[in-house]
This record gives C-alpha cells, structure tokens and sequence, in this order.
C-alpha cells in the first residue's frame, strides 16, 4: 500500500462494514488496508480501500485468497459526502460514519449479492489465449468509449467512465505487451506486414 493510504485511518470504517456484513463474515485481525473480510462457507473476501485522488471508497468480493484471479473479481464504489472536510481521510477520521451505514449497506449488499464471473478455463496456445484477451479488451473499450462520448454530448458526469477506459487501456496495454513477448523476435520481422 502506499504511504499516503496507510496513513489514513481505518477503524471506524472497518467497525461500520462489519455491521453491515455480520458475524457470518471474518472481519481482519487489523485495520490495515486494505480491510479484508472473509466468508468461509462461501470461500469469499470482500475488500476495500479508499481512493483518496476521487474521495471515495472502492469495495470487491471476489473469490477468497486469490487475489490473481482479477476476472473473477466484481467492484462498486461508494463516494460519501466529505461536506466539512478538507479529505477522505479527514473524513475518515473525524466524520460520522454511523451515518452513512444505511447507504454503505445498500452498496455492500449489492455487492455481495452478485455472483462471481465463471473462472477462465486456461487455454492451450498462450498467444491465442492473450489475443482473445485483448479482443475482450477492445470490444468494452469502444463500449465504454462510446458511453463516454453520449455522456459527454449529453452533460452527464463522465469521470467514472475516463477512469475505467484509462484502467482497460492500461490492461491492453500489458496484454499486448505479452503477446509481443510470447510471439518473440519473429514478430518483429513481420512487423508492418498486411
């Protein structure tokens, strides 16, 4: 975790998140970010941080102790209203929670609710297995692309959407990235050919 988000406080949270979740879920030995949260009977973890540059909190569930396994991962994000303070993190320290708990439970429920994605079967040829990847990348790149552009021709607030095309970009980038490097130096050869 970086210095700035282990500096932010995160018990007060952690206590309002294990209410919402109950005593059917672990709560961490700890207040550390991320605060991980453990459902043995379903072999789940629900795990959030802040996210203090959009002065929100970032929430996934996803299958326990797997952490690789991204594709299998859900998300959502509560962003709270901070009138008062200068930051989340002020806010997380010196704001009542308690009252936004109704509204976090929604959001983790929600959450909690959804059923995982299917795992990815692995695939025989690594470089047809990152080229569909970044087929996948492609087509919800031109989606939230073109939802981008509506909602900028329409007014609405479209940060969200330019922080998730910046997210699978990137993603497309390291897949390429791959693909070249399991194609090897042939690639090169043939580089510019139609």
């Amino acid at each position: 975790m970086s210095r700035t988000l282990t500096a932010l406080p995160a018990d007060g949270l952690m206590a309002v998140v294990t209410g919402i979740l109950g005593t059917e879920w672990t709560p961490p030995t700890s207040p550390e970010w991320p605060l991980v949260f453990t459902h043995e009977a379903t072999d789940r973890e629900v795990s959030l941080h802040p996210e203090p540059k959009n002065r929100r909190i970032v929430f996934y569930v996803g299958p326990a102790g797997a952490g690789d396994a991204f594709g299998r991962h859900r998300y959502a994000k509560y962003t709270p209203d901070i009138t008062g303070h200068d930051s989340i993190g002020a806010w997380l320290a010196d704001g009542h929670l308690d009252a936004v708990a109704d509204a976090l439970g929604v959001v983790v429920r929600r959450l909690v609710d959804q059923p995982l994605p299917d795992p990815v079967t692995p695939h025989p040829d690594p470089v047809g297995r990152e080229m569909e990847q970044l087929a996948k990348h492609a087509q919800e790149l031109a989606r939230l692309t073109a939802q981008f552009a509506a909602g900028l021709i329409r007014g609405e607030p479209v940060a969200d959407k330019a922080s998730r095309i910046r997210a699978l970009a990137e993603q497309s980038e390291q897949s390429a990235t791959r693909v070249d490097e399991l194609r090897g130096p042939a690639a090169d050869h043939t580089a510019g050919r139609i």
